[in-house]
C-alpha cells in the first residue's frame, strides 16, 4: 500500500522516517532532483534503521535487503528482523542498512 501526501521535503522525510522508527519500514524510496535535499535525507533514513531507495524509475528489483523470503529488512526498525546476510545472524550488535539509486545516465 502507498500513501502519497503533499507536503515540504524536509518534514515529510521527518514523519516518514519517525514512522519508520517506531512502526517500522520495509522500503522506503525518495525521489528529488535537489542533491542537497538527498544528501540530508540520506542520513535520517539511516538512523531510522529504514532501507532507501533514491529516484528508482526503472524496474523494480527484488527486495535488495532479502536474503530468502522470510527473512527481511534491516532488523532495526519494528518491520523486520536480520537476514541470514546481515551480520545480526551472528552478532546482533551489528546492523546494516543499505540504500540503492541508479547510475545516472
Amino acid at each position: 500500500m502507498l500513501f502519497v501526501v503533499r507536503m515540504d521535503g524536509d518534514a515529510a522525510v521527518a514523519e516518514a522516517t519517525r514512522l519508520a522508527r517506531e512502526h517500522g519500514s520495509i522500503s522506503s524510496y525518495l525521489y528529488s532532483t535537489d542533491e542537497a535535499f538527498i544528501d540530508r535525507a540520506t542520513p535520517l533514513y539511516e538512523q531510522a534503521g529504514a532501507n532507501l531507495t533514491v529516484n528508482l524509475t526503472g524496474a523494480m528489483w527484488i527486495n535488495f535487503a532479502a536474503a530468502y523470503s522470510d527473512y527481511h529488512v534491516s532488523g532495526l526498525n519494528p518491520a523486520g528482523n536480520a537476514c541470514l546476510a546481515d551480520l545480526a545472524f551472528v552478532a546482533s550488535r551489528f546492523r546494516i542498512v543499505q540504500r540503492r539509486r541508479p547510475a545516472a545516465a
